[in-house]
């Protein structure tokens, strides 16, 4: 008989896991999801994807699995080749963007550095009198969170794999230490593996067990607005690391948000918000944003005065280290985790359900599992204030880590 197989949580990466588990014949696959599929932090996501030097075989993953994907569900993912400019106000930026592009072009990626008057043709906004230069990444893009999540959700059925909306879950069962199912809303599902993979609320739903996860939230910000000229879909996002700001066109505006140092943690139970919080945001918070808007302007002056057409302060989950949790939870047989992606999960979504298919199954994994360890931290798990302490440090890292 089968092995049962529950995952909790209907976004970017339990979709993508369901549907791993299925191409690797893991079991019978039931995917539970507390309100529709995309609800939680997928549907608000940015959604870029870029290859970097450091993380090469997991963005080709998620290439390859774009296409992949796409064709099986028949249906489009969002996915559109742009490129990335990186934008340099510092040698120090210019410098390692100089060691990155021959890295690139050995991998067989367009890779160039531009002089910053050169990359106004391919952003009309840039002020280049306020850069030193700029790297074009064209290994970058930009996918849509909720018809990628969708045709995760269409491929994995086709495979099989029951998907119930609606079906929140209360708590994992567990008998002499292991997994036997799932109590949700709508009854007890018995199980022989238990995936939580369903972002800010994985430590509160293991919380019970006496697990702790090195988890916890963080307002997250970017903002949309009305730019003169409207911008293209084509048209290159960016990043300004010295900045800690990105960005990407959006509704023909301009996208932009941020990596806030010292970031603010959610004053909520085990860092995430109540459950009926689905296709939900945090209140804006000018407050906060307002340097890297302030940033924002330096680079593309155009902005002073440009309409604020949405705040977006979303949620996401974060590590002390910036590395998802990914894995076996040794406290209990049969349940593991897929949780914490630090704002990343769309982009490694490819990897997280390929590594968590690999460690289910028994196959040589195809990536490292180490760097994921949900043990990693140990007992300072349980420190909220050290824990808190920590991630409000790590979206900050996303772009500071490069210069160091």
């Amino acid at each position: 008989m089968a092995r049962k197989i529950i995952v909790i949580g209907g976004g970017v990466i339990g979709t993508s896991i369901a549907w791993h588990l299925a191409k690797a014949e893991a079991g019978d696959i039931t995917l539970v999801e507390r309100d529709k599929l995309g609800a939680g932090t997928t549907w608000h996501s940015a959604g870029n994807i870029t290859w970097m030097a450091n993380s090469d075989r997991s963005i080709r993953a998620a290439f390859d699995t774009l296409d992949e994907v796409a064709k099986e569900a028949e249906q489009e993912t969002g996915w559109l080749r742009t490129g990335r400019l990186y934008l340099a106000r510092t040698a120090q930026s210019l410098a390692w963007m100089e060691g990155q592009a021959p890295l690139a072009e050995a991998a067989g990626f367009e890779s160039r550095l531009i002089e910053p008057r050169d990359a106004v043709a391919l952003n009309p906004l840039i002020d280049p009198d306020v850069l030193v230069g700029t790297w074009l990444n064209g290994a970058s893009g930009r996918v849509n969170p909720a018809d990628l999540t969708a045709a995760y959700a269409r491929a994995a059925r086709r495979r099989g794999v029951t998907i119930r909306e609606d079906c929140a879950a209360k708590a994992v069962r567990v008998e002499g230490g292991k997994t036997t199912g799932l109590a949700t809303n709508d009854g007890d599902l018995s199980a022989d593996l238990v995936i939580v993979a369903c972002g800010l609320w994985s430590r509160r739903l293991l919380a019970p067990l006496d697990i702790t996860l090195a988890q916890w939230g963080c307002e997250h910000f970017y903002i949309i607005q009305r730019t003169d000229p409207p911008l293209p879909r084509t048209m290159p996002s960016f990043v300004s690391p010295d900045d800690s700001i990105y960005g990407r066109e959006e509704v023909s505006g301009l996208l932009f948000g941020c990596f806030d140092t010292d970031a603010l943690t959610l004053e909520l139970d085990n860092g995430a918000p109540p459950d009926g919080f689905a296709f939900s945001l945090l209140d804006e918070n000018w407050d906060q944003f307002g340097p890297y808007g302030e940033r924002a302007v330096r680079l593309f002056p155009g902005l002073q005065d440009a309409p604020v057409h949405r705040f977006v302060n979303g949620p996401e989950t974060f590590t002390p280290d910036g590395e998802p949790l990914l894995g076996p939870l040794a406290e209990i047989d049969g349940l593991y985790v897929a949780t914490a992606f630090n704002s990343g999960g769309v982009t490694y979504s490819a990897y997280a359900g390929q590594l968590m298919a690999d460690l289910i199954t028994g196959s040589a994994p195809g990536f490292d599992p180490a760097p994921c360890d949900p043990h990693r931290f140990g007992d300072k798990a349980a420190d909220e204030a050290w824990l808190r302490g920590k991630v409000a440090g790590t979206p900050a890292g996303h772009y500071h880590a490069r210069h160091t």
